[in-house]
């Protein structure tokens, strides 16, 4: 089981998702997973989202909500992983984190 969990919500913000991505699963420390939550994105963020899941690092929860309670879904699925895994680490990436001037 991964010792890290990363949670990354995500609503329309697919200009910045696949390098937000791409950079999470390029890290050099590898035991971890990466829990994706949509809020139903309108822009092309679900066509990033599922590509990614071909990962087996990568899951992916996608459901309409508030912000808070999207994060708090992930933080759930997160607790429940918990049980099992020896990890306790959550880091929360949220969709300022990564942000780019082109």
């Amino acid at each position: 089981m991964p010792a890290v969990s990363v949670i990354v919500p995500n609503y329309n913000h697919a200009r910045f998702l696949r390098r937000r991505i791409d950079s999470i699963l390029a890290q050099t420390f590898q035991d971890f997973e990466l829990i994706l939550l949509d809020d139903c994105s309108t822009d092309n963020s679900r066509f990033i989202l599922r590509e990614s899941v071909s990962d087996p690092r990568v899951r992916l929860n996608s459901t309409k909500s508030t912000p808070a309670a999207h994060s708090n879904s992930g933080i759930r699925a997160f607790d429940s992983l918990k049980e099992s895994t020896s990890g306790s680490q959550n880091p929360m990436i949220t969709p300022t984190s990564a942000c780019w001037s082109d």
